[in-house]
């Protein structure tokens, strides 16, 4: 009984001590939420030149373009032009004529170039309209050479519409003449 009256003072003893000493403080944590830091407004010694050094590889890619336009050739402003874009671009894509496709087999082409532009970087969304065409948006503008790169290397791809511009491969004759054509040839083999 004696040994526990014992313990039981020195426990006590030993706490007083820890709460003189500030040692045990329980008030800790609502301190902290009241403690205020004073910035002062005076900034004018202070040099900020770590973002700068940062931003000035990226602002110095893009070269302002070219003054004189009567000299360059409009397919040359074209690709310019197309290059500056920066918000959401949309467009249409041709499918080559030639093989009938169900509208199952425009969607399976439509997913197959999701996961390749997704592959090579590119955030595009491809959708199936019809039988020979397949509308694509793309959110960032800047990528759009790289997808008419892509696009034109697909060999179900016959035309890229985008905006007013159209773009075929080299030597293709317009995808008008092409449809006419294959009409033509069906109306024969329906004689």
């Amino acid at each position: 009984m004696l040994n526990k009256l014992r313990r039981f003072s020195y426990t006590i003893c030993f706490f007083l001590l820890l709460i003189a000493t500030g040692t045990l403080r329980f008030h800790r944590f609502a301190e902290g939420l009241q403690r205020r830091i004073h910035v002062s407004d005076d900034l004018n010694d202070v040099v900020d030149n770590e973002e700068g050094e940062v931003l000035k590889p990226a602002n110095s890619e893009s070269a302002p373009p070219p003054n004189d336009v009567e000299k360059i050739s409009p397919s040359d402003i074209q690709s310019e032009m197309m290059r500056r874009v920066l918000g959401p671009v949309f467009g249409f894509v041709k499918l080559r004529l030639g093989t009938r496709r169900t509208s199952e087999m425009v969607t399976h082409v439509a997913k197959r170039w999701v996961n390749l532009a997704r592959s090579e970087g590119m955030e595009t969304k491809f959708i199936g309209v019809d039988w020979t065409t397949i509308m694509f948006t793309m959110e960032k503008g800047r990528d759009t050479t790289e997808l008419k790169k892509f696009l034109l290397e697909q060999e179900e791809a016959y035309e890229i519409n985008i905006g007013d511009h159209l773009f075929r491969r080299p030597g293709d004759p317009p995808f008008d003449e092409v449809f006419e054509i294959e009409e033509e040839k069906s109306r024969h083999s329906e004689l």
